[in-house]
């Protein structure tokens, strides 16, 4: 599982479409403009004022005929800036650890690790939004899409013409994040939804600090 390889599609966009139907009320076209506002200022008040937050996930994998191919099940911790634990239980037990200067990928059946450093190179993906490394507007073009099943959307857009994803979408109820939709440049897919989502929790650094078993393979260099 590489990091670099989460993908999804917003399986709830076609909820948003308004079909057969178009009016030229500029109450209603205001309604709609102040909506969208506030949707996109709640995303930026995410981003900027929640500093750390737990939750559980279940993340689900599909094809390009957005037929689901794995469920996965874990937990995250995440600190800004740069820090998250990213623990999968289901169906197999895999970490993804930041500590603010690396990200390490252990397979725990494999006894394997991977590390890589944390630079540019994450630019226009999802891990800008959760690590709080930039503002979303420099990575991204932001759209409100609007509300389905009281869950607020937005599509993220990178700008970075490097990027492997085509779209990301983001639900949120309130300001918690509720959900989370990917699309790579290959019609691969992954939805992410979260729940027991707590914003605001103490967190140690020392949380983040990852120590390979003795005994594993490490692949990249750590610092």
């Amino acid at each position: 599982m590489k990091l670099n390889r989460l993908a999804g599609r917003l399986l709830l966009a076609l909820a948003f479409v308004t079909t057969g139907y178009v009016t030229s009320s500029h109450a209603a076209e205001a309604t709609a403009d102040a909506a969208a506002d506030d949707s996109l200022e709640r995303l930026q008040a995410f981003t900027a004022s929640i500093d750390t937050f737990t939750a559980d996930f279940e993340q689900t994998l599909y094809d390009e005929d957005s037929t689901p191919l794995q469920v996965s099940k874990g937990t995250v911790k995440l600190k800004r800036p740069g820090r998250f634990i990213w623990n999968y239980t289901e169906p197999e037990s895999q970490q993804i650890i930041a500590d603010g200067e690396q990200i390490w990928l252990y397979d725990i059946g494999l006894e394997q690790v991977t590390v890589n450093a944390i630079d540019e190179r994450l630019s226009g993906s999802p891990l800008v939004l959760l690590m709080g490394s930039a503002p979303l507007e420099e990575a991204f073009d932001i759209l409100p899409l609007g509300e389905s099943d009281s869950i607020d959307w937005l599509e993220l857009t990178p700008q970075s013409t490097n990027s492997d994803f085509e779209k990301v979408f983001i639900g949120l109820t309130g300001t918690e994040l509720a959900a989370m939709e990917l699309r790579d440049n290959f019609g691969q897919a992954t939805q992410i939804k979260f729940t027991n989502f707590k914003a605001g929790i103490e967190i140690e650094d020392a949380v983040f600090e990852f120590e390979p078993p003795e005994g594993v393979d490490v692949i990249g260099a750590a610092r």
